[in-house]
């Protein structure tokens, strides 16, 4: 009765723990992950009828990746791989009809806390361009170095949040250094930034807490109005991003060759503009496309590549019309995130703002939405509790600490 009560967190922390490990396990993991959804789904068929009557329109950048099999080069192709994102974002979205934002946070927290010691018990290498590093479970120094990542900030929002049991209190302030120390030996510049921004705003999050909603806005417009004169000096700004990323960095002008797949990737949208090429028949189909591309980036296998950009993996793939609903849906995200943030902030729905943040951010130079990828997977839990109802996260945050290790009352609206 213990573990059925509780088995959307169980289920969680399985899921994150299996989405994150790559290049181990194979078609078993997947199988686990499948049968998993699957005892949800039985086990919740009330909120499996919620999530598809309610948030279908958050299933429509995969819907339309399987419809893109009618108009396919390699209909088969594109069929199997549009399934698995679907199958990916639903899992997303699913959770967070499942739990609370605090029993989310709070089981991702424990999952990837685990990942993480596992990672370093595996001793796994990978070569990077400085050596050899820590690559653990995931099979790449940047996954690593993002998994430390999310580590150092769920870890931060559970502290944050306060009304915490100690043992869960004890874990998380473990964590954090064990964090740190995965993103300086991963040496990934980027996962340093996003682990120092993600911080940093987490932290700025839990002090406007502490003010009333005019007291949020009028700090936001005063921040605004303080920066709006640093537009005047935009060319000497560049020249200092340039100099950071060139020089501190040691980033290749061309971001290791991003800007030379979104050039060709901006050609192939030009030629195939409304509905693109079909969800993965660029990078997996035999056309000279394809051919093209595999000889420009050096690759054999198209599965493990994309464009580095997001936008322009999804403009690709299902065109202008894939575009506008995933910015869409980011952008809305944003937009009630925002004011999520400023008239009812909680310690759980910051962290999901920050992390939404912190993918809108990546999505420009990397990709956040593919099939069996955890920040898809957070992605689209983010986009679920952007729209969090105030009264839940008012009565979860006051409500006494719970005996469990997470509270489960309330649904998103």
């Amino acid at each position: 009765m213990l573990l059925f009560k509780y088995l959307p967190e169980t289920a969680a922390f399985l899921l994150f723990f299996m989405i994150s490990t790559q290049g181990i396990g194979g078609a078993i993991l997947i199988l686990a992950e499948f049968a998993l959804v699957g005892l949800l789904i039985i086990a919740r068929p009330k909120q499996l009828l919620e999530t598809i009557t309610r948030w279908w329109p958050l299933l429509l950048t995969p819907l339309l990746a399987m419809a893109s099999t009618f108009w396919s080069s390699v209909p088969e192709i594109s069929l199997r791989y549009a399934a698995q994102l679907m199958f990916t974002i639903f899992t997303g979205v699913f959770l967070a009809r499942l739990m609370s934002p605090r029993s989310w946070l709070i089981s991702f927290f424990l999952s990837t806390f685990v990942f993480c010691l596992a990672s370093i018990a595996s001793r796994r290498m990978g070569i990077s361009d400085v050596g050899m590093v820590l690559v653990g479970l995931t099979g790449s120094k940047n996954a690593m170095s993002h998994e430390a990542q999310l580590l150092l900030v769920s870890a931060l929002a559970v502290l944050l949040i306060g009304n915490i049991s100690g043992w869960l209190r004890i874990a998380a302030l473990a964590a954090l250094p064990v964090a740190a120390v995965l993103v300086v030996i991963t040496n990934s510049a980027t996962g340093a930034l996003l682990a120092v921004a993600g911080g940093a705003l987490l932290v700025v999050l839990w002090f406007s807490e502490r003010l009333t909603p005019g007291g949020r806005l009028s700090a936001l417009l005063i921040t605004a109005l303080v920066l709006a004169p640093l537009l005047l000096l935009a060319p000497e700004i560049g020249v200092l991003r340039d100099h950071f990323l060139y020089e501190t960095l040691n980033k290749d002008p061309t971001l290791t060759g991003r800007t030379l797949l979104w050039a060709r990737a901006d050609d192939l949208i030009a030629h195939k503009p409304f509905l693109g090429y079909g969800y993965q028949a660029i990078w997996m189909g035999d056309s000279s496309d394809t051919i093209g591309l595999m000889r420009l980036t050096g690759i054999e296998d198209g599965r493990t590549f994309h464009f580095h950009n997001s936008f322009r993996q999804v403009a690709v793939d299902t065109g202008l019309l894939g575009l506008a609903i995933f910015a869409g849906t980011l952008i809305y995200t944003t937009l009630r995130g925002l004011g999520q943030a400023l008239m009812r902030p909680d310690g759980a729905t910051s962290f999901f703002y920050v992390s939404f943040l912190l993918a809108f951010a990546t999505a420009f130079t990397d990709t956040v939405i593919e099939p069996f990828l955890i920040q898809t997977v957070m992605l689209y839990s983010c986009c679920v509790y952007a729209q969090w109802r105030p009264q839940t996260v008012h009565e979860e945050r006051f409500a006494p600490a719970p005996r469990s290790f997470a509270a489960t009352a309330g649904r998103p609206a």
